[in-house]
């Protein structure tokens, strides 16, 4: 990223976008650590690319049908003109070098996938031995990428496990503290320990989707009650959120004015928009708001709705 380019501007438009709301997280924290001393203008767009259906970018028949929604999402969000996107999705982080759309677009790009791969290898220093487990979607686990990168920065393979979890993102989605979701948190914890070597040793538990962030409580419970207090929750939505840091602050007595705006292709359920204020009202007001009074786009990006058929 180009800071000097940065500091030049006055205004600046930040697209950030997920597969659904986890990201919704991401923009909240952003919002409020934007809000310093600056004197410059923040448009934080959130930009849903939930392609519809019920189990969204996880339920496509395969990666190629993937790219495709994915390739009309970002075609969509070019539209408003972004000096920057943060894709705020592990699942949207592993296609996005995969799409036609990454070999044209000029701005930055930024996963999540890095922030996560960053903050573990942080916290990975301040123990003597460790355990990793890398809790995510299917198409996230499925690539491969968190231990791959892992591995090349000196890790041992064998004290990292995958672990893919079949509808949790959906089912968080619904209600972060549902009764299912306590019940598949809890399934797929005791699936990556039994894989585990020495359990003994400390575990980072890297939560691999925005999503699974609403229902951290319930992680750090099952954890709790499955290996005692001897483990870390890696939350990369604090990263990502600190990516700019420090580098619009200066001693203007004036704050930076920040706006909040919510789009999606999908009608959002009052009930999800219900929970989700709750969670996010303590780090930004202003998001809650945009969140309750939400665009409702339905050609914010298209593509043909065969994809989203179980039998095309």
């Amino acid at each position: 990223m180009d800071n000097l380019n940065l500091l030049t501007k006055n205004e600046f438009r930040i697209v950030t976008t997920d597969s659904g709301l986890g990201g919704l997280s991401v923009q909240a924290l952003m919002d409020k650590k934007l809000r310093i001393n600056g004197n410059k203008k923040f448009e934080l767009i959130y930009f849903n690319s939930f392609a519809g259906g019920n189990l969204g970018y996880n339920s496509l028949k395969n990666n190629n049908d993937k790219l495709i929604v994915f390739d009309s999402a970002l075609q969509g969000m070019m539209k408003f003109n972004p000096d920057m996107i943060l894709i705020a999705c592990n699942t949207l982080s592993v296609l996005y070098d995969q799409t036609e759309a990454a070999k044209q677009i000029k701005i930055p790009v930024i996963g999540i996938v890095e922030s996560g791969i960053e903050m573990l290898l942080s916290k990975i220093n301040t123990v003597s031995d460790f355990n990793v487990i890398v809790i995510g979607t299917e198409t996230t686990i499925n690539s491969n990428i968190h231990k791959a990168k892992l591995i090349k920065f000196g890790s041992d393979e064998n004290k990292i496990i995958n672990q893919s979890c079949e509808y949790l993102e959906s089912e968080i989605q619904i209600n972060p503290n549902s009764t299912e979701v306590n019940i598949l948190v809890k399934k797929y914890l005791h699936e990556a320990i039994k894989k585990i070597r020495d359990p003994k040793k400390h575990f980072f538990v890297v939560l691999a989707c925005t999503h699974y962030v609403y229902s951290k409580n319930v992680f750090e419970e099952k954890m709790s009650e499955l290996v005692g207090k001897n483990y870390t929750i890696i939350n990369p939505n604090e990263k990502m959120a600190d990516i700019f840091n420090g580098i619009f602050a200066n001693s203007n007595s004036r704050e930076n004015f920040v706006t909040n705006r919510v789009l999606s292709r999908v009608k959002l359920k009052e009930d999800q928009i219900n929970i989700l204020s709750k969670l996010l009202i303590n780090d930004s007001r202003n998001l809650v708001d945009a969140l309750i009074r939400n665009e409702h786009i339905p050609n914010l990006f298209t593509f043909d709705e065969k994809l989203l058929s179980i039998e095309h």
